[in-house]
């Protein structure tokens, strides 16, 4: 990731802004910040970056589950969907 002024200037706006960004994105630990050094991303394997792309995975569960249960759908039905879009996804194309 580029350093805080290298990016403000990219983007045209202030450094203190890119810097709370930057400190935000640390916070939730989608990137690491080593003093004097621009931020980098972590390794995938890394327990706070994974429990927030856990957080975001449980919110889409909730609001499927919740769409589902309004329009009828049973949690079986669901899962073989969620089969059938994986199989689809991962399957190669023709």
């Amino acid at each position: 990731m580029p350093p805080i002024r290298v990016l403000a200037e990219q983007l045209l706006i202030n450094p203190n802004t890119v810097a709370r960004a930057y400190l935000e994105l640390e916070r939730a630990g989608i990137v690491l910040k080593r003093h004097g050094s621009a931020p980098t991303l972590p390794i995938l394997g890394s327990p706070l970056a994974r429990k927030e792309r856990l957080k975001i995975l449980h919110q889409r569960a909730d609001a499927l589950l919740a769409e589902a249960s309004h329009l009828g759908v049973e949690l079986p039905e669901i899962l073989d969907l969620l089969k059938q879009r994986e199989q689809h996804i991962n399957s190669p194309s023709k």
